[in-house]
């Protein structure tokens, strides 16, 4: 699960075709988030997703979703995480959230949570890091956790070693990859940059 990718918040040109390619080129973790839709919206999206590639979505809001098309897992929110005990014996993968360290210490019913913003959003202005790289560290081998965190926020090619070196399980893209293909305009082209991405990725696991 070292490579996490999450969907852009907004609908745009060819991004279905965009994510069944990236499917194919090994994705294996998708988080379906996008805030504006209704749950009709996210039937729509993921039933133009061909069906072989549900086995790698986790939804975001509409939760009941996992079961109805057999999805990778869930990603709970602060306002339903009193359900998680519904999917126990059902959920495959189950994520949450987490702003600081001490949210991370009591997680041990999710398989993994995402902390951020490790640096500065490229897709959101204004949300900048909260963290400094040394104190992760510290708190990684301070403590023992009985969750995997996924580093959220400002992930790039650049930075993806240096973020793993740190101690986190993985890192989450959005606005890297997404931009990528509003700047090129070009399908391929951002379809390499997936890959390079990825194979970034296993190449630290290789490696470390």
């Amino acid at each position: 699960m070292q490579l996490i990718l999450i969907s852009n918040p907004e609908n745009f040109c060819c991004e279905h075709e965009l994510l069944r390619k990236f499917f194919n080129a090994g994705l294996e973790y998708f988080h379906l988030r996008k805030p504006g839709y209704s749950i009709e919206d996210y039937i729509n999206y993921i039933e133009l997703v061909p069906e072989k590639y549900h086995k790698n979505i986790v939804v975001h809001n509409y939760i009941d979703l996992y079961s109805e098309y057999n999805l990778k897992g869930i990603h709970f929110s602060r306002h339903n995480k009193y359900r998680i005990n519904e999917f126990e014996q059902a959920v495959i993968q189950k994520s949450i959230s987490a702003h600081s360290f001490d949210e991370l210490l009591n997680l041990q019913e999710f398989n993994y949570a995402f902390l951020s913003p490790v640096y500065n959003s490229i897709s959101k202005k204004n949300y900048k890091s909260m963290f400094n790289p040394e104190e992760i560290a510290k708190f990684f081998k301070r403590n023992i956790l009985d969750t995997r965190v996924v580093a959220l926020g400002g992930i790039s090619y650049e930075n993806i070693e240096k973020t793993l070196l740190i101690g986190f399980d993985g890192v989450a893209v959005m606005g890297s990859l997404w931009n990528n293909y509003f700047v090129e305009k070009n399908i391929e082209t951002t379809v390499r940059y997936f890959i390079e991405l990825n194979k970034k990725c296993q190449q630290f696991v290789r490696m470390y």
